[in-house]
């Protein structure tokens, strides 16, 4: 079965970015076939748009490129929102 990553805020340490997956499987027990969600949360700090795509790469993750979590990481690591190094003034770039 597929599984989906979304990138999601920590609960354990607030404005901390972070990823879950999740997929869906099919059960047979005595109860007959049925379905049931496996869910994982891993508390790994995301720093960037292009580190959470690698890691979905690697894992065969479906990657879901949405959400406030998401919106809020740079595109690469170390780059700020406005495409600058982190820690570099504006005005020096």
């Amino acid at each position: 079965m597929a599984v989906s990553m979304h990138v999601v805020w920590s609960k354990c340490e607030p404005g901390r970015v972070i990823y879950e997956t999740h997929s869906i499987e099919t059960v047979t027990d005595g109860s007959g076939v049925h379905a049931t969600v496996d869910s994982h949360t891993y508390e790994i700090s995301l720093r960037s748009r292009a580190q959470a795509e690698s890691i979905a790469d690697e894992e065969g993750f479906e990657l879901y490129r949405k959400g406030e979590a998401w919106e809020s990481l740079p595109e690469e690591e170390g780059l700020s929102e406005e495409g600058f190094p982190e820690g570099l003034p504006e005005e020096n770039a």
